[in-house]
């Protein structure tokens, strides 16, 4: 679980962002469900305001977390200072994994990790591992297996120590790595991954195929969205030279003679491929309690239907194991549904972005009698575009 992260000389984040998934005691309790973090946080603002760049901070955090060691030895860190300038990029993120609190703190340049370091939080934070370059500054003992391993500049102490398969090695960094690990969503560290790149649906298919409560997941969503689906069957074939194929049929409600009719995959709406396409995703997240970012969440979703998706990860009993969801929308009704605490605003002044939760504008201009849209609207909460 995640409870805030934030980077600093980050693109177009120069002075930084900071991003807090954590309730304050002025919550309602109908927002809060009494939990401490929310599960769905939307962010909001201006085409080229920097919204994308939240996501790819936390994507980026993620992947240096847990693959980094993957690059080759002479590969550049995929990160980018406010305007190539050449001060260190900063990033932090506080999080729980099995009911034990850490943060994570690293600072690199494109050539080398400059500082990089994890506190566990026992009676108090505590400082367990710190590396300054490719040396180690201090561990504690529980870390000792930690001198057999040799550091890279462009990888993290935490994919770099799990390399080595060390028995002795404490399960924290085991457990840091597989949940970071879990991430999902349609950005890479640099930006949105197109559809037609991340979401083959030949591929999802038979993800599907072989994964039938992921279908059943997909098939429930579908059909209850008045999309005149009553049911999606994925069919295996195999070609000539042996290779399996999976495809999907949709069917649908109206009767032609004595049986329903039926659509491919190429034959649907773009609502209803995109739909098909991407719910895979959501329910991996569900189910492993994992992270979703999502970048124009509402591409292709009418807007009657982001209330249900935002939903699944909103209501305790589809998700039970607090998976979160961090997306970006340009449709204004949702800032409604989510309310302040729960959305996010990005402004750009003279190239430079800065965010805030809408809770934080101080004064009574938000309150629960006005829509927030309107204000929006209106331009009186910023991150709107000035045309």
């Amino acid at each position: 679980m995640i409870y805030s992260f934030g980077a600093k000389n980050y693109f177009s984040f120069k002075e930084g962002l900071e991003v807090s998934f954590e309730f304050n005691s002025k919550v309602p309790k109908n927002i809060s469900n009494t939990k401490k973090t929310s599960p769905v946080l939307g962010i909001k603002g201006a085409n080229a305001s920097g919204k994308t760049r939240i996501l790819t901070a936390l994507k980026f955090i993620s992947n240096f977390i847990c693959s980094s060691f993957g690059d080759d030895v002479d590969d550049e860190i995929a990160v980018k200072s406010f305007f190539d300038n050449s001060s260190p990029v900063e990033f932090y993120i506080d999080f729980s994994i099995l009911d034990v609190r850490y943060t994570y703190e690293l600072s690199v340049t494109a050539e080398c990790v400059l500082r990089e370091a994890l506190y566990k939080k026992i009676s108090r934070k505590t400082l367990i591992i710190e590396r300054k370059k490719n040396t180690i500054k201090h561990r504690t003992s529980d870390f000792a297996a930690l001198d057999l391993i040799t550091l890279r500049d462009n990888a993290s102490i935490i994919d770099t120590a799990l390399q080595y398969s060390i028995k002795e090695l404490a399960d924290d960094l085991k457990n840091i790595h597989a949940y970071f690990d879990q991430a999902r969503g349609n950005v890479s560290e640099l930006g949105l991954i197109e559809d037609r790149v991340i979401y083959d649906h030949a591929r999802i298919s038979e993800y599907y195929y072989k994964t039938p409560a992921s279908l059943e997941f997909a098939k429930k969503i579908i059909t209850n969205s008045d999309l005149g689906i009553k049911d999606i069957v994925i069919h295996k074939s195999v070609d000539e030279s042996g290779n399996k194929k999976y495809f999907p049929v949709f069917h649908h409600d109206t009767v032609v003679g004595p049986e329903a009719r039926w659509l491919t995959y190429w034959e649907e709406s773009d609502g209803t491929a995109a739909l098909y396409r991407r719910l895979f995703q959501y329910w991996a997240a569900l189910e492993t309690g994992g992270l979703l970012l999502l970048d124009e969440l509402d591409t292709n979703y009418h807007p009657a239907l982001l209330p249900q998706i935002l939903d699944l990860f909103i209501n305790e009993k589809t998700n039970p194991k607090h998976a979160q969801l961090l997306f970006t929308s340009h449709n204004l009704d949702i800032m409604d549904y989510l309310g302040k605490y729960r959305t996010y605003l990005v402004s750009k002044e003279d190239g430079e972005s800065y965010c805030y939760r809408l809770d934080e504008i101080p004064g009574d201009i938000i309150r629960n009698d006005r829509s927030i849209s309107g204000l929006y609207r209106e331009g009186k909460l910023g991150g709107v575009p000035k045309l």
